[in-house]
């Protein structure tokens, strides 16, 4: 029964060492998903601006052709579908930051348990080789004792 108890607790050391590294792999994950949402939601902000700088510029024009309004015009479309293609992402990217903080709850939920388990395993370890100690040391005080009262 010891070496089947010791067994196991080396088998959930290595879960909880398992569990530790998917931990930090979900965390990393996080962290890299918030970078690519930061990243696009200031991109969308920088085209969000462009379209207003040109918007104005086309409204202080003072000498403007026809042409120059529709030139300006058509870059304001392109920006406007570069904008809606990175709020697209934008949202996506929130998904998959929401997607990777669930992992990372469920991944520390589980390295708490891992953790709760071998420490529960442990301190049954700990009892039985208290109770096998001192099993043996009341057989050894018996064994005197019994020498003793022989040889009188």
């Amino acid at each position: 029964m010891k070496d089947a108890l010791k067994a196991s607790l080396k088998r959930l050391e290595r879960l909880v060492q398992i569990r530790d590294t998917y931990v930090d792999a979900a965390e990393a994950g996080v962290k890299q998903a918030e970078r690519e949402l930061r990243g696009l939601e200031a991109a969308e902000r920088e085209v969000a601006g462009n379209i207003q700088q040109v918007q104005a510029g086309i409204a202080y024009l003072n000498k403007a052709t026809g042409h120059d309004v529709q030139v300006d015009d058509r870059y304001i479309q392109a920006l406007s579908r570069q904008r809606k293609q990175l709020q697209q992402l934008v949202e996506k990217a929130a998904d998959n930051l929401e997607h990777r903080r669930r992992e990372w709850t469920e991944a520390m939920r589980e390295q708490k348990i891992a953790a709760k388990l071998q420490e529960r395993r442990l301190h049954q370890w700990e009892r039985e080789d208290d109770t096998a100690q001192q099993k043996s040391q009341d057989d050894d005080a018996i064994a005197r004792y019994v020498r003793t009262r022989r040889e009188k």
